[in-house]
């Protein structure tokens, strides 16, 4: 399999998304959301990107991210997915691949843009049936908009 030549645009903000592999449901455990999260968290502070929104699905996520001057979206997904494959099978004892290889991106060229990818990340859980309402899945960023949570995770639009 060849590689995805990226290319880096200075400011650029991206929308990721990242598949397990064989899309294993890794993300029907709750633990497993929490320390995706964490890695999110972890990750942001190291790289200094900025992160507007994210969602966690069973065996995906989507997030979009304006990474710092100097740094590349494929460094900075590549830590966070590393990360947290070499602590979920250290957690779970075992070992095994957990993401499938390289992951997709495209660059946001507008603020509707941009709002409408954060929109369809909020409504992918309730697109798949697993809530009824975006407000009732707790592993996205919905609630830093809507409500209280991850607060110092996401950044504001500006």
């Amino acid at each position: 399999m060849s590689r995805i030549r990226r290319y880096y645009i200075p400011g650029a903000v991206y929308y990721v998304t990242s598949v397990t592999e064989g899309r294993q449901s890794v993300f029907t455990d709750t633990r497993a959301c929490r320390f995706f999260i964490t890695c999110l968290e972890y990750h942001k502070q190291i790289f200094a990107f900025k992160i507007f929104g994210f969602v966690i699905m069973p065996d995906h996520f989507h997030c979009v991210i304006q990474p710092a001057l100097g740094t590349t979206i494929s460094k900075i997904i590549q830590h966070i997915k590393g990360n947290f494959a070499r602590k979920y099978n250290f957690m779970r004892k075992e070992g095994g691949c957990i993401w499938q290889q390289s992951f997709y991106d495209r660059v946001i060229q507008s603020e509707m843009q941009l709002s409408n990818e954060i929109n369809y990340m909020h409504y992918n859980p309730v697109r798949t049936g697993l809530v009824d309402s975006p407000g009732d899945y707790e592993f996205s960023s919905y609630s830093h908009y809507f409500g209280n949570a991850y607060r110092n995770i996401i950044d504001r639009i500006t």
